[in-house]
């Protein structure tokens, strides 16, 4: 049996009693985290976050591990459903700015950065829980943005968000790239593509490093596929490649799915994600 280590203090007690749950299911199996990753479509350091209670498990996780152990799965599901519930509750409670202040540094503002131009595609699928055990798509949100930059956005005042309320904005602008840590990244053809993740923010993007005169045409992040934000860099607008690259706008951290980060580079499509990554040919724009 494995040797847990303890859970984190602020899980409310629907989502501590759901990891203990899944931490009995994952010893019953008797599986590794290295071959449960094998077994399922979550990596190990997926599973990992899972099972020490550092991220919400999606539903397809929780019922993958059950397959895995024979569980219950309606059982399962209804306690997956009640943890949901409260963990939704959690996130939009620590969104209002004075929940989420402590979290963040305080910098002063920084010198404007250079005008970015980029035209945002938001897809974004609304789902209801009905009975704690299943979802109800409700409708398909399409938004398209144009972002002029982190001084003409209300992204790029600098306000503090979390999950939701950061949906949509520029990291750099929002302060949430402070924090942030690299989750997987490929190399291709002297591009570098880097799946983001802010701990503060509960929020990921994708990240582009491109060769000079050659600007990604197409940088996005993605989680299953009705969630998808997708930015397109102008190279006469801002020729020069960025110190710190260019980047999708954020997508709130998916409790549903594994996320992607993904760039049009040239004739390649080229994503990442802690599940694997992959290069492929790109249709033409």
């Amino acid at each position: 049996m494995a040797r847990w280590r303890p859970l984190p203090a602020e899980l409310s007690d629907d989502t501590r009693l759901l990891v203990e749950r899944l931490r009995g299911l994952k010893d019953r199996t008797g599986l590794t985290l290295v071959e449960l990753a094998e077994r399922t479509a979550y990596s190990k350091s997926a599973w990992h976050r899972y099972l020490n209670g550092d991220k919400f498990p999606p539903r397809q996780a929780v019922e993958a591990l059950g397959r895995e152990a024979g569980a219950d799965a309606a059982r399962l599901l209804v306690l997956w459903g009640a943890a949901r519930a409260r963990h939704d509750r959690s996130v939009q409670e620590a969104a209002s700015p004075a929940a989420v202040a402590p979290a963040l540094t305080v910098i002063p503002p920084a010198a404007p950065r250079r005008r970015r131009r980029a035209t945002v595609t938001l897809l974004a699928a609304v789902c209801v829980l009905l009975g704690g055990a299943a979802f109800a798509a409700c409708s398909l949100v399409s938004l398209r943005l144009a972002v002029r930059g982190a001084s003409n956005s209300g992204a790029g005042r600098g306000d503090l968000c979390r999950g939701e309320s950061c949906q949509g904005r520029l990291p750099h602008p929002s302060r949430c790239a402070q924090d942030a840590r690299t989750e997987s990244s490929v190399a291709s053809g002297g591009y570098v593509v880097r799946l983001r993740y802010s701990p503060a923010c509960s929020t990921v993007w994708a990240e582009v490093q491109a060769p000079r005169g050659r600007p990604a045409r197409e940088v996005s992040i993605e989680a299953g596929p009705d969630e998808r934000l997708t930015s397109h860099p102008d190279p006469e607008a801002d020729p020069a490649p960025a110190a710190d690259g260019e980047f999708s706008p954020m997508l709130a951290a998916s409790t549903r799915s594994p996320e992607e980060a993904c760039a049009v580079a040239e004739a390649k499509l080229v994503c990442t994600s802690e599940d694997g990554s992959e290069v492929t040919s790109a249709s033409a724009p």
